[in-house]
This record gives structure tokens, C-alpha cells and sequence, in this order.
């Protein structure tokens, strides 16, 4: 049995998902746990913000590469808002691979707000910008960040400028700026991973529809038997990694066929040709999501043909859905794989990587693929 997807009415910030009678029903008993989060809170609507009058504003823009590329950027501006006591404000417009309304925050389609004031209000004020060429008129559009004057700023350009807006739409590493990070600041002196997730746990909330899917995909598919969360990267990975990713994928067997057979494997993956090699080798134990994929080098994120924002929602529930298996094996290099780690504290030796997590080396920008770092 698959999940389905129905896109339905465009709401203030993006597309809302629903399930199936079943989904709903499940939704309904899911939401009745005590410790929720009621629904009249998953999502603000922009009528009931107050356009901002004064203070000091971090707009992040969408970095503009893979799902969880982009996210980690998120995370590295929400430390860049908090040491320079700016409130952060999202916008994943037209440079979001997962956008549907390049007017519209995409982001809010995935994870709750950051703060009650949105990028559209903060087109209101007659704030001062930095970089300069951003202004009021211009804030919603997405202007070339690989060349001008301002090109490639990183979050060290941006702690000590005095502007009341600064906008951000390069990519800003938390392993960057953790020298910068005030001494009386709850995160000073902390390592990279402490200080992800600290972050993750205070500010990245997913959005009820993300929850749901996870919660009626977990219920009819994984509950009740002993899982193993497997993330396998193919597609264009193959360009970022040519000697190396083939050798990797070949280990995932190598550690699989050492499990006892009562495991079944929820495979998350982009390429078809990868599924069909584990069907091969594991049968009905292999689990699959209702989720596009490719069965070429380019990336489904790089495919206009695909529905942008069923890709952002199968991502990021594939993602969560792999919180709630036993263990977890994937590769470092992803961006996937490198938040499933962080996003929960896994039983020692419950998680595995065959490649050391890029989010704790430095490595997001050091990718040597066609695309600027920024696969999945």
C-alpha cells in the first residue's frame, strides 16, 4: 500500500498536504496526544503578524540546492540571528528548488515559522539594507549571488553591520561561525553537533501535514516490526563522488546481510536502479515510500519535469519517517543522511555512516559536482 498525495487549496504560505480517509483519521488520533501541538499553531497566517516598526531583521533566502542543503543553511542563519540578536525571517522564493509561488515562502510549507514576521511585511518598512543592492521593492525576487560586489558573503560579513534588515542568501556553515559566538551566548564553547542540535530542537518545528504523513506511513507500513532506516544516494551523487560513491553503495550489502532477518530495510532513495538492486538482493523486506525518482545522473531535484512541491514533502517526510525505524545507515556526503543523524539522539551504535557527516568537517561547500554543493 502507497500513500497518496493531494496537493489542495494554496494556503498564505505554501501547499498544504492531505491524506488519505484513513491519513485523516490517523491525523485526528495522532493529534489528540497529549504535548501536540494544536493546528491553529502549525502555521501563521501573514493577516495576523504585526508589520514590524522597528528592531532588527535576518532574511534568509533559499541557498537554492538540495532540500536539507538549504535547511542546514536555515540553521547556520538562525545561529548567525541569535549571536547578532536579529530576528530571523525566511523566504524560499523562486531560487527554492521546492517552491510551487516564487512570491510565497516555501519554507512554510515544511516547517513552521521562525518568528511572526514575514518577508512580504518587512517590504513595508523604510528599513536600511545590507547588501545595498536589496532594497523594500526587491526583497520577494532572488538576484544573482555568484557575482557583484556582494557575491559569496558568508556569515562572518554580516556580525557587525549596523543595517536594520540584512539579507542572506549565500550559504552560511554553523561550523563557521562557532568562533564567533559570544562568550555569555548558552552556545559558546560548545562542539559543532551540540550546537546543531540545540538549534534543531529550538527552532526547526515541521509543519502538521509533514507530521501526518509520517505518522499514516509509519502506521500501516513500519509499526509493530523491527526496521532499519537506509539512505542511499544515486543520481547525480555519482558526479560529486565518481570514485568513491560505487564502492560506498556496495558497503550498504556488506552491513544489511549482517543483520538478523526479522529487520526489514525502509529504503530512502533517489534512484529507481538502486531500488531495483535491493529488491533484488532483499525482497519483500525492502519498504518504500510513494516518491519520485530517476534512473539517470541528474538529480530529481534538478528535473523541472517533477511536482517541486511534492519533492520538498517526500524529502522531508522520508526524513522523519526515518526517526521513528531502529537503526539507520547512510552516507556522510548527504545532506539526508547528515541531518538524520543530527535530528535524533540515536541508541549508541543505532546509527551508522559510511562516510563521516560533511556538517561536522566543513565540508558543504567543498563539493566538486556540477552543481555548487547543495545535493540532497
Amino acid at each position: 500500500m502507497v500513500e497518496s498525495f493531494r496537493p489542495k487549496k494554496l494556503a498564505s504560505y505554501g501547499w498544504a498536504f492531505v491524506d488519505s480517509a484513513a491519513g485523516v483519521i490517523a491525523k485526528a488520533r495522532d493529534l489528540a496526544r497529549p504535548g501536540r501541538m494544536p493546528p491553529d499553531q502549525e502555521m501563521i497566517p501573514e493577516s495576523s503578524y504585526a508589520a514590524p516598526r522597528h528592531g532588527r531583521y535576518l532574511l534568509i533566502k533559499a541557498w537554492g540546492h538540495g532540500f536539507w542543503s538549504d535547511v542546514c543553511h536555515v540553521l547556520g542563519c538562525l545561529l548567525l540571528a541569535e549571536i547578532t540578536d536579529r530576528v530571523p525571517v525566511t523566504h524560499w522564493g523562486s531560487r527554492s528548488l521546492f517552491t510551487v509561488n516564487a512570491m510565497e515562502d516555501a519554507f512554510h510549507s515544511y516547517f513552521r515559522p521562525l518568528s511572526a514576521v514575514s518577508a512580504r511585511e518587512l517590504t513595508r518598512t523604510q528599513a536600511d539594507f545590507f547588501p545595498s543592492h536589496w532594497t523594500a521593492s526587491n526583497l520577494l525576487t532572488d538576484q544573482p549571488k555568484w557575482s557583484g560586489e556582494n557575491a559569496g558573503n558568508n556569515g562572518i560579513n554580516y556580525l557587525d553591520r549596523r543595517e536594520a534588515v540584512v539579507v542572506v542568501d549565500y550559504y552560511v556553515g554553523v561550523i563557521d561561525l562557532l568562533a564567533s559566538v559570544p562568550e555569555d551566548h548558552r552556545l559558546h564553547g560548545k562542539s559543532v553537533e551540540a550546537v546543531y542540535r540545540d538549534l534543531i530542537a529550538k527552532h526547526l518545528k515541521p509543519t502538521e501535514s509533514i507530521l501526518s504523513g509520517v505518522e499514516t506511513f509509519y502506521r500501516r507500513q513500519i509499526a509493530g516490526s523491527p526496521v532499519i532506516a537506509v539512505h542511499v544516494r544515486g543520481s547525480d551523487k555519482i558526479l560529486e563522488m565518481p570514485d568513491q560513491l560505487t564502492r560506498i553503495n556496495q558497503r550498504y550489502f556488506e552491513l544489511l546481510d549482517r543483520e538478523d532477518r526479522s529487520y526489514r530495510f525502509l529504503l530512502l532513495t533517489d534512484d529507481s536502479r538502486l531500488v531495483s538492486s535491493f529488491r533484488e538482493r532483499y525482497g519483500e523486506r525492502i519498504i518504500l515510500t510513494d516518491s519520485q525518482r530517476t534512473n539517470t545522473d541528474t538529480g530529481v531535484h534538478h528535473d523541472a519535469r517533477l511536482n517541486r512541491a511534492r519533492l520538498g514533502f517526500e524529502i522531508a517526510r522520508d526524513t522523519y519517517l526515518a526517526l521513528r525505524c531502529d537503526k539507520f545507515i547512510g552516507n556522510g556526503w548527504s545532506n539526508v543522511s547528515a541531518m538524520i543523524e543530527m535530528l535524533k539522539q540515536w541508541d549508541p551504535g543505532a546509527c551508522q555512516m559510511l562516510v563521516p557527516s560533511m556538517l561536522l568537517n566543513g565540508r558543504n561547500l567543498g563539493a566538486t559536482s556540477q552543481y555548487p554543493e547543495g545535493n540532497p
